[in-house]
């Protein structure tokens, strides 16, 4: 059976372009290809980019879907207003459930964390051990090991209802040594946060 492949599609586009690109993706992807899972803009962090989650089927499925948005003059009807556009290839941790649409919170956060070689494995076990504790203070909607690129590395989502809540609630996994996952840091090589709000056709919102 083949496994499902996440893609993160991050579209770096025109200062205050914002509605006219929420209006071409909701006409757009539809045909793209794949499940959407959600469309986030950028508030925290990078600004100017909104980043798009879907899940395929294979790996076939994800290549064919990206083949035609490169072949594209005008990609998901944004070209007027697109600066640039990349896209990443994930699959989630396997002891994870599938990411599911629905309602989670205001705030969501993509977390990248490069890892040293060779650490992937003892990464997602240290996960599995912790995670349970730590979804308990406030939701995660997955974590997800990078399949492309040089550096290894893994995407996790978390949402918030609040950025007060954000603050809190770190501060206090931290304090009751439920997060980070035992022995997880010494991994990491280098992190990135972006935190987003959904916008208002995300199936994640």
């Amino acid at each position: 059976m083949s496994q499902p492949i996440y893609e993160l599609t991050t579209l770096e586009i025109k200062v205050f372009s914002n509605p006219k690109v929420y209006a071409a993706l909701q006409q757009h992807l539809p045909d793209a290809g794949g499940e959407l899972l959600g469309v986030f803009a950028a508030d925290i962090g990078e600004l100017s980019r909104v980043l798009v989650l879907r899940r395929f089927d294979s790996a076939d499925a994800q290549a064919q879907a990206r083949q035609q948005l490169l072949l594209q003059k005008d990609p998901l009807g944004c070209g007027e207003w697109l600066l640039s556009m990349q896209s990443d290839n994930y699959a989630l941790f396997p002891f994870l459930a599938p990411p599911q649409p629905g309602k989670m919170g205001r705030w969501y956060e993509f977390r990248t964390y490069h890892l040293r070689q060779g650490t992937l494995a003892e990464t997602i076990e240290a996960w599995k051990e912790a995670v349970p504790a730590r979804v308990a203070l406030s939701p995660m909607v997955g974590a997800f090991a990078a399949l492309d690129g040089e550096q290894p590395r893994f995407l996790n989502i978390w949402t918030y209802d609040s950025l007060e809540d954000r603050a809190r609630i770190r501060g206090e996994a931290v304090q009751q040594g439920i997060w980070p996952p035992k022995g997880g840091p010494a991994n990491l090589t280098k992190m990135q946060s972006t935190v987003c709000a959904p916008v208002a056709f995300s199936p994640l919102a």
